[in-house]
């Protein structure tokens, strides 16, 4: 079956079960690359595309020539970002797709779920084909880190051709095959997604006919889909974003890992939970609410003269 998920056991923990489980914890943490390690930009149905050198030396040599595209890319160079006090130019790629900034973030997020994690690429850089760039990226991460990485485990090569829902679907079949295996164990499990959904909002959609209307509903779903274990906890850190231009044109990015994102992840894998779907043991579906303030710095677009905001960009590369 196209269903079933390949290779064993993926946790990194002694078989033998703990004197006390009290507190004891698995972490599971889907990792998806385009809009998560790098800012992916929309182009309207055709396949995004990365926010990195090439492309905005190519966005910057077409202003002004009505190329809408370029003129996205010129709109996110600009675009200031939530808790960053920077513009997106500071999560800009280098060559092999990847930004530093954000990787290390992410070797940060693992550093924290400790060793009975399991982290599993979800992105669509598991297949084959990108074997090589997945080789870089374990590279990079093992870099920050301090220590050798590699994944533990992929999800199925499924085609997932119907965009977000089939990639929330591929993560629920995923997460029942583990609840499965793991019958009878006394340990929480926590699973954390960092998914930009193929830059799609999680609003009027469906997946094996459930709504899925929010970023909460598509965690009460991949909870569903983990049966009647206990103590599961779920989030998603959906990182998208999407504003409407001076000029009228929509820009809808994968935003990255922003400060934003980073630090719910951070706050969830810390056990300060907020708006994340968790069951408890009797199997019912609580819902966490935040034992801590949100941030409340604004977002505000940065409109330097271009060519003031070009000299600089040349000047810090």
């Amino acid at each position: 079956s196209s269903h079933m998920i390949q290779g064993g056991w993926p946790f990194k923990f002694s078989p033998t079960k703990p004197t006390s489980t009290v507190g004891a914890m698995e972490t599971l943490i889907f990792v998806d690359v385009d809009g998560v390690l790098n800012v992916g930009v929309d182009d309207n149905g055709n396949a995004p595309v990365a926010f990195n050198q090439a492309n905005l030396r190519l966005a910057i040599e077409l202003e002004g020539q009505n190329n809408p595209l370029a003129e996205r890319i010129l709109e996110v160079a600009c675009m200031e970002v939530e808790g960053e006090h920077a513009t997106y130019e500071k999560f800009l790629a280098g060559p092999g797709d990847l930004s530093q900034v954000l990787v290390g973030r992410l070797a940060q997020l693992i550093g924290q779920a400790g060793s009975s994690s399991s982290i599993v690429l979800s992105s669509s850089w598991r297949k084959p084909t990108h074997a090589e760039k997945v080789q870089t990226l374990e590279t990079c991460i093992g870099r920050h880190l301090g220590r050798p990485f590699r994944f533990d485990d992929r999800t199925s090569l499924r085609e997932e051709g119907g965009g977000a829902m089939d990639r929330l679907e591929v993560l629920g079949d995923y997460i029942q095959a583990v609840c499965r295996k793991r019958r009878g164990s006394d340990l929480n499990l926590r699973i954390l997604v960092l998914e930009d959904f193929c830059i799609t909002p999680l609003n009027g959609l469906k997946c094996q006919g459930v709504s899925i209307c929010s970023c909460e509903a598509a965690e009460r779903y991949l909870l569903s889909r983990a049966g009647d274990s206990p103590a599961v906890s779920v989030r998603i850190i959906h990182s998208y974003d999407k504003w409407i231009t001076d000029e009228g044109q929509t820009v809808a990015v994968g935003t990255g890992l922003t400060m934003k994102h980073f630090s719910r992840a951070l706050q969830f894998l810390d056990g300060a939970w907020e708006t994340h779907a968790e069951k408890g043991g009797d199997g019912h579906t609580l819902h966490g609410r935040s034992r801590l303030p949100e941030s409340s710095s604004g977002v505000g677009r940065i409109k330097p003269s271009f060519m003031g905001w070009a000299l600089k960009y040349v000047r810090s590369h």
